[in-house]
């Protein structure tokens, strides 16, 4: 019987003729080029969709977060189970004890977990600080002006005012407020001309719902929730998307004539108006008619330019000036309390 070789038994298969080691090298060689490969699609699938590629980094944060629960991995205590709707979930509403204490930390905000449920109890009002209501100018608006201001608009800028309305006082933000004005929407729109869509939305939520949030809160759910428009500013959904996913009632007033808008004003509705010219663009632009006065006119929160919410608007005219279009209920919707 012949001598069996060392090397003999590198060879548990002679007919595939291929040693261990060679098998070893084809292996390491091939795991090699597929985690290459996994590697460059990943990477492109955050290059090309950012917006879905957090939402994705999320949801397996969050699925390993409750692993590690579950064979007590962590000794964190667990959160406070919530009511809210999957979309609030995602949503950036943060921690704040009141409004303003929501917008003067502003960069700790954006900063901070984008998950955390809001307060459970509302602060005491004596707590907060005084905070002017508008002084209002009983000049006529003019309708050339809405979404278009000069330069010096967006100079020293950190607004602190509340606005009457028909649902109650309202907080008001300004998309070029200096706390926020250079936040990236979407991570490549500049809030100061693409934000009037998120500030709108920020607006509402925060005064008549009880999620204290400000418009960088909005912009990420807006981007993260498929409402953004890069270079564009928002698709027409944000305004039912936003505010019903956070507890407000909308409905589509489009089409509305004078008297049926004022109608809503009177009974407690406030409107969000998209206007047939936008910010820097003929996009459109968000505005809020706010309430209706004695004298038929009415008062809104222009976003843009504040010097537009000091004045009396004619309805008519801004409900001649509507963006023509019929998508999400646009160009206008009616909002009010559940």
């Amino acid at each position: 019987m012949k001598k069996r070789e060392l090397w003999d038994y590198d060879r548990p298969n002679k007919a595939s003729g291929h040693s261990l080691g060679s098998r070893l090298i084809r292996f390491f060689l091939l795991s090699g080029c597929f985690i290459a490969s996994a590697t460059l699609i990943i990477s492109l699938f955050f290059y090309f969709y950012p917006a879905q590629a957090i939402r994705s980094a999320r949801a397996v944060q969050d699925f390993a977060r409750q692993l590690a629960e579950a064979v007590n991995l962590t000794e964190e205590p667990p959160v406070q189970s919530s009511s809210m709707p999957l979309s609030l979930q995602q949503s950036p509403a943060v921690v704040m004890t009141a409004a303003v204490s929501a917008a003067d930390a502003a960069p700790a905000v954006i900063a901070a977990a984008k998950t955390v449920p809001p307060p459970a109890e509302t602060p005491s009002p004596a707590a907060e600080p005084e905070i002017p209501l508008i002084t209002f100018s009983s000049a006529q608006g003019d309708i050339s002006s809405i979404g278009q201001s000069s330069e010096e608009t967006f100079l020293n800028n950190d607004y602190l005012v509340m606005l009457d309305s028909a649902m109650g006082p309202m907080l008001y933000y300004n998309q070029g407020d200096s706390r926020w004005s250079d936040y990236l929407y979407g991570g490549t729109d500049p809030m100061s001309q693409y934000g009037c869509g998120p500030t709108v939305a920020a607006m509402l939520i925060n005064a008549f719902t009880e999620h204290a949030v400000i418009p960088p809160n909005l912009a990420d759910w807006a981007a993260i929730n498929g409402f953004h428009s890069p270079r564009n500013g928002s698709r027409h959904g944000i305004i039912p998307g936003t505010l019903s996913a956070y507890g407000l009632q909308v409905e589509s007033a489009a089409g509305a004539d004078y008297d049926t808008a004022a109608g809503l004003l009177r009974s407690g509705h406030v409107l969000v108006a998209l206007m047939g010219r936008g910010t820097f663009s003929n996009d459109g632009h968000f505005i809020i008619i706010t309430n209706l006065l004695e004298n038929g006119n009415v008062h809104i929160a222009d976003c843009y330019n504040f010097e537009n919410t000091k004045m009396e608007w004619d309805l008519n005219l801004l409900l001649s000036e509507l963006k023509h279009s019929s998508d999400d209920g646009s160009p206008l919707w009616a909002v009010s309390y559940p």
